[in-house]
């Protein structure tokens, strides 16, 4: 039989066919799906490039100024270009020379050891050795020399012995509120700190015999402590005394922090520190020179719009209603207008009533104000924390029989600080200082009133705990020498740094406004309301007496805040473009592109658009608010005086006591950070300085914290300080700081807006 072929009937095609159009449909998905994950990773890796890039744009590149020295050191910046020596650090190698002054001793400003002797060139200079060689004398190895130092500051001086490098070691005065407002410290609190091994150190603490007498100290219950700065205790450490003279001597047999104190009382003095029970009386100066020249023609018109009870006020309202009040005014005559009470609604309407009393023509007696302020603490009170806040704008006409002694004496007896401030050109600085000092408070010098309403919160945060845990891993690591009490959650703005059409970035304009608004300094308006270079709060619901914080805006709500929402990576040509939609639906509510330079690798952009809101455009204010519009102009204004005013870098210690001084006032700094980035551009970032802290252990570590609307967080600035070669004795620094894992150079602005 021959064989035949069987053809597929109809149905069999079909079904055949359907096969065939379900691979190829699979097929044709699973190409989809594959060229759909291609793209989808290619977008994605497209972002993150975008994401890890566009931070940095909110840094401000700048060109290098060849002419100026961004580090302080004496060498301009083209010199130190050529020279490879850093343009953000005065001393490139940290030897304790300046760059500039290593040529005088023919010493390499990159290396910190020219000789290899394991001694830093600084040191060497400092030792009166040659850092340019092993042997300077001739005889013996510089690394096997034996020295001794002298090193003297205030009433403290300390001998020692050792190999070269306790030439690096320090002897500072501390400013520790919980050590130095110990009613049982005889004398200030004093740290010693040497980098390795020394064979001896001596100390000797000078101290002021009439006042120990006065306070009743005899040579029976005079102490040498070190502080134990972890349990806040102290512990002898043996010693000689001689109350007559008024000297203290101490072999130290290790770092730390020595002082002087009375027996019994230190350790008592210390629990009260520690005690949640607080006393303050805010005794005020009511001369006639506070008030306006109606009152007093020769008037120096210190406090006319009495911001001297805005400060009273502030510092009952912000402390905890635990804490008790009392309130006094002065001229010559003294009076209590409440007694110590914890009652809010009793302590504010006395102050108010301050401004009915009028002014006093008697004179004026710091002496008798601060005598008769004490005489509110009795012994119920000396196991609580006893304070006096004293204000004047004048000098004491006639002292009442009363000396410094006296008013020391008296608060040592009752566990009382006093804290003083001078207001204005015409006060005795001298003696709020010395009542201030030796009795554990501070003196601040205010110029000007408008200063004292932001004084407070600085006041405040020196009373509080100044050991503090920096890194909040539950040990102390740090003490707070300066706080402004500027806190970013609630003064700083609701939303990130920004960019806009005619500024790359919007840094300064922020942080300055931050600050003024922090100092309530901030005008209602400014500017010609018909510029576009101008702003006005008024008619909208804006309050520059409440926290910045409370201010938000619409437009900041928007999905055009993140470039990555709105960018179309699958963009053509050079430009890396906005999705048109998005650019649509912005530029209707009064949003405008604007071009960054931008390159990816695998792409041909050169340029990329982003979103901006427009601060001159009128829709802002109608398809957001008047709020929105104000607070976007007058970022804006501030702007405009990006890089005007008195500045000064930070890389002395005369510039770092600059900064104490100011930051002493309650008043955060707006600081340009400086650096180079990999490629050698000069990157800069204006960010706001709000706080100074210092290591705990090592008192040539600070850490400054600061305020960058770039970022969520808060900021650590790391600065080092080395004692200087050329500076004046034992007493001066050069500074490096390190941000963001990068060396970088800092300058304060006193920008003034107007």
């Amino acid at each position: 039989m021959s064989a035949r072929s069987v053809l597929p009937d109809n149905k069999t095609k079909t079904i055949l066919i359907s096969i065939a159009a379900v691979i190829v449909l699979f097929i044709g998905v699973l190409i989809y799906l594959a060229v759909k994950a291609n793209e989808d990773n290619k977008i994605a890796a497209l972002k993150y490039n975008f994401n890890k890039y566009y931070p940095s744009t909110y840094n401000t590149v700048e060109e290098l100024d060849p002419d100026a020295d961004y580090d302080g050191d004496g060498i301009n910046n083209s010199s130190e270009k050529e020279t490879k020596t850093r343009i953000v650090s005065a001393d490139s190698d940290n030897d304790g020379l300046i760059d500039a002054d290593e040529t005088n001793y023919g010493t390499d400003p990159l290396n910190a050891d020219s000789d290899g002797d394991g001694i830093k060139d600084g040191v060497e200079v400092r030792a009166h050795l040659d850092p340019l060689s092993l042997i300077s004398d001739g005889h013996t190895k510089d690394e096997e020399r034996t020295f001794i130092r002298y090193m003297q500051l205030d009433e403290a001086n300390v001998t020692v012995m050792g190999k070269a490098h306790i030439y690096a070691a320090t002897l500072d005065k501390l400013t520790l509120n919980a050590v130095a407002s110990n009613a049982g410290a005889i004398s200030a609190p004093y740290e010693f700190h040497c980098d390795g091994e020394f064979d001896s150190a001596e100390l000797t603490l000078n101290f002021n015999a009439v006042y120990a007498k006065a306070a009743g100290y005899t040579q029976e219950n005079i102490r040498i402590y070190k502080f134990d700065p972890y349990l806040k205790k102290y512990n002898t450490v043996g010693g000689s005394i001689d109350v007559s003279k008024g000297v203290a001597t101490v072999e130290m047999k290790e770092n730390g922090v020595y002082l002087l104190g009375a027996e019994n009382i230190i350790h008592d003095a210390a629990e009260a520190y520690g005690s949640e029970l607080m006393n303050v009386h805010i005794l005020i100066d009511n001369s006639g020179s506070m008030y306006p020249k109606s009152y007093q023609s020769t008037s120096k018109e210190n406090d006319v719009e009495f911001k001297r009870l805005a400060f009273a006020k502030n510092f009952v309202t912000a402390l905890d209603n635990s804490v008790k009040f009392s309130i006094s005014v002065f001229t010559y005559e003294f009076r209590n207008l409440i007694e110590f009470t914890a009652d809010k609604s009793r302590i504010l309407p006395a102050i108010s009533s301050i401004k009915q009393l009028g002014p006093g023509f008697d004179g004026t007696s710091v002496e008798r104000a601060a005598m008769l302020g004490l005489e509110s603490f009795g012994e119920d009170t000396r196991s609580e924390r006893n304070i006096i806040i004293l204000l004047t704008d004048g000098i004491s006409t006639d002292a009442a029989g009363f000396k410094v002694s006296d008013i020391v004496s008296t608060a040592k007896g009752k566990n009382v600080t006093i804290m003083t401030i001078g207001l204005g050109d015409e006060v005795d600085t001298e003696l709020l200082a010395e009542i201030a000092n030796s009795t554990g408070g501070s003196y601040y010098p205010i110029s000007e009133a408008s200063v004292l309403e932001g004084l407070y919160s600085t006041m405040i945060a020196s009373m509080e705990d100044d050991i503090v845990d920096d890194d909040f891993d539950g040990t102390p690591d740090s003490y707070t020498l300066f706080d402004t009490g500027f806190d970013p959650d609630v003064n700083g703005f609701s939303f990130q740094n920004f960019k806009s059409k005619t500024n790359g970035t919007l840094d300064f304009g922020m942080v300055t406004l931050a600050r003024d608004w922090f100092r309530g300094n901030v005008r209602k308006a400014l500017g010609n309301a018909d510029s576009e270079m101008s702003y006005t709060f008024e008619g909208t619901t804006i309050s520059t007496t409440e926290p910045l914080r409370k201010v938000m805006l619409q437009l900041m709500q928007e999905p055009w805040i993140r470039p990555d929402d709105y960018l179309n990576f699958l963009s053509g040509g050079k430009v890396l473009k906005v999705r048109s939609e998005d650019a649509a639906a912005s530029q209707e509510k009064g949003w405008v592109k604007s071009e960054i330079p931008y390159t990816d690798a695998g792409t041909d952009w050169e340029k990329a658009e982003i979103l901006v809101p427009n601060h001159t455009a009128s829709t802002i204010r109608t398809k957001y608010s008047e709020n929105d519009y104000a607070m976007l102009r007058a970022i804006h204004y501030y702007e405009l005086s990006r890089n005007s005013g008195e500045s000064f870098s930070l890389s002395s210690e005369a510039q770092l006591l600059r900064v104490k001084s100011i930051l002493a006032t309650g008043t955060p700094i707006v600081t340009k950070i400086i650096w180079q980035d990999e490629n050698g551009s000069v990157c800069s970032r204006f960010v706001l300085m709000t706080m100074l802290r210092r290591d705990l252990e090592n008192p040539n570590i600070f850490k400054i914290k600061v305020y960058d609307v770039n970022s969520k967080f808060i900021s650590t600035i790391i600065v080092n300080r080395t004692i200087r070669v050329n500076g004046p004795g034992d007493r001066d620094f050069t500074y490096t700081a390190n941000w963001d894992n990068k060396q970088v150079a800092l300058s304060c602005w006193l920008t003034e807006v107007s």
